[in-house]
């Protein structure tokens, strides 16, 4: 019996998972799982690469998120030192440090159009190019607008591993692949932060805190030449393979047989190896591009900086626009906070532990400071098991609910984040307060990082599923909103630190990611009618840009 008494398939994002009946002419995995987005004939579709492939383009993104992200954590422990040595502040130092998370996301309405444009591949490069300079700059720096300088060119680069990525992820991997490859790289990024922490205090402590960001840029050096030779494009104009998805209605979601004219025989066995699984029912044959127009890229086609497909009409002015249409969807939005609130613990932790344990109890070393970090290596792995743990409950509660998966059911995920978040915030704010056993705020470092991993994740892979075609839009408003609650919050922290204590600060820092956890719930309860109140919306915005699905 379903689970989800609305099962009308009308709606955005609701979609036939799994094949209970074994009656569907369509696309599957080697079991009964249907594979969402269908891939074409291509051997150019990134959904047709091999596992090797696909998960070497993962383990690159991962690594080019864990190196931004070891970059923006290993001065951190360092911050009173730098203090010391340079004549700066706390204030300055946090200052700079917010610049660089406010362009962490607005920066992305930029980055966005050119990925959605002219792929994905020339915005890695470029940012790893950016960020090459900026650490250099950032390992030299005496002044004060130096310091603000070099941070507002690193955000500049950096921002790209909060939008871009997940692209990426999403044009190499199918519906019930996400979650976990999402936590994958959340993950990579989360040991980028761990490293950076623990290994910038040695280094401050050895060499000095400069070559943290000397060290930074030969890493990225070595990345970009890598990133040159290996990384092929994943941008692929599915558009033109799915005209008909436009405006989808129930019986071509819930029946799509493949043409025989257009396609061979499928193997169920090997999504790989799938002749054809974008043929709507009722597709004209002159509408769908050969599959040779698509061809396996060649080694010097591969190292091109940019790809330009012709058939995308669309402009780089109209990518820039699009996603502010999405401001008025509540799914959207409220996804956007969870991921914002997520994001918060580790610069919260990043901002405050240097001040923590190298004063009084503790009088750590800044080395030592570091080392507190690996609890949150821990916390990293619990993170991303709990969003492996979503994908499973996606494919397990589609089943009951005779196939059908709707995009509320991940949210189940987010269940244990309100004990992590609860646990974690509290363990480390009232732990530092009260001068607790140092190994308090180690397990509370762990709990939080656990929550940002899995929370984010999920948001993330949540956001996307409920309105298919609009990802480059969406990971843009997801990170706005990262990127302004997170300003605020790394603008404030310090003056809060001062005025009221870790105990309090933290405090409300759990309880405000509580709530965005509890947002979800009303998602749950009333997210699939809020998606059916903006399918006008969002299909009139499909038509306007093709009928990109």
């Amino acid at each position: 019996m379903p689970i989800f008494k609305d099962r009308d398939l009308d709606v955005p994002g609701t979609e036939l998972l799994i094949d209970v009946r074994h009656d569907q002419n369509v696309p599957h995995d080697s079991s009964d799982i249907i594979l969402l987005p269908p891939p074409t004939a291509c051997e150019g579709d990134p959904l047709n690469w091999s596992d090797f492939k696909k998960y070497w383009h993962l383990l690159l993104v991962s690594a080019y998120a864990c190196i931004f992200s070891f970059a923006e954590n290993n001065t951190g422990d360092a911050y009173s030192t730098i203090v010391d040595m340079t004549g700066s502040t706390m204030t300055i130092m946090n200052g700079g440090g917010a610049l660089n998370y406010l362009m962490l996301g607005l920066v992305n309405i930029f980055w966005i159009p050119a990925a959605m444009k002219i792929g994905r591949r020339f915005c890695f490069l470029a940012t790893l190019l950016l960020c090459i300079g900026s650490s250099i700059w950032m390992g030299a720096f005496h002044t004060a607008g130096e310091w603000y300088g070099c941070n507002i060119v690193n955000g500049l680069g950096t921002s790209a591993y909060e939008a871009v990525i997940q692209l990426a992820v999403f044009d190499l991997f199918f519906d019930h692949q996400r979650g976990r490859m999402l936590g994958f790289y959340i993950f990579a990024q989360q040991l980028g932060s761990i490293i950076g922490l623990v290994s910038g205090g040695y280094i401050a402590d050895g060499p000095g805190w400069r070559w943290a960001q000397w060290v930074v840029s030969i890493g990225e050096g070595i990345l970009i030449i890598i990133f040159f030779f290996t990384y092929e494009e994943t941008l692929f104009p599915r558009f033109l393979f799915n005209p008909a998805q436009s405006l989808p209605t129930a019986e071509a979601k819930l029946k799509n047989p493949i043409d025989a004219t257009e396609t061979a025989s499928l193997d169920k066995k090997d999504p790989a190896t799938v002749d054809n699984a974008s043929v709507n029912e009722g597709s004209a044959s002159d509408t769908i591009p050969a599959p040779s127009e698509f061809p396996k890229r060649t080694f010097k086609e591969k190292l091109r900086l940019w790809v330009y497909y012709p058939q995308d009409k669309t402009t780089y002015w109209s990518y820039f626009k699009r996603p502010f249409f999405l401001l008025a969807f509540p799914n959207i939005i409220i996804a956007g906070i969870i991921f914002a609130f997520g994001c918060t613990s580790g610069i919260v932790t990043n901002k405050t532990i240097s001040e923590i344990l190298t004063g009084a109890p503790y009088n750590f070393t800044d080395g030592q400071t570091g080392l507190a970090y690996l609890s949150a290596l821990v916390g990293s792995i619990i993170g991303y098991l709990t969003s492996v743990m979503g994908d499973k409950i996606v494919i397990y509660l589609a089943r009951r609910n005779d196939g059908v998966k709707e995009p509320e059911m991940r949210l189940w995920a987010l269940t244990p984040c309100f004990i992590y978040s609860a646990v974690g915030y509290e363990l480390y704010g009232w732990g530092a307060q009260e001068g607790a056993h140092w190994m308090t705020i180690t397990v509370g470092i762990g709990a939080m990082i656990a929550q940002q991993v899995a929370a984010t994740s999920t948001a993330t892979a949540y956001a996307m599923e409920c309105f298919p075609g609009v990802g480059g839009e969406i990971v843009v408003i997801l990170a706005i909103c990262s990127s302004i609650i997170n300003f605020i919050i790394s603008e404030t922290t310090q003056p809060f630190y001062e005025a009221t204590g870790p105990g309090w600060l933290f405090l409300f820092y759990g309880i405000c990611v509580i709530i965005s956890l509890a947002a979800g719930m009303a998602v749950y309860v009333w997210g699939k009618k809020w998606r059916r109140k903006c399918a006008p919306k969002y299909y009139k915005f499909l038509q306007e840009r093709g009928g990109n699905i």
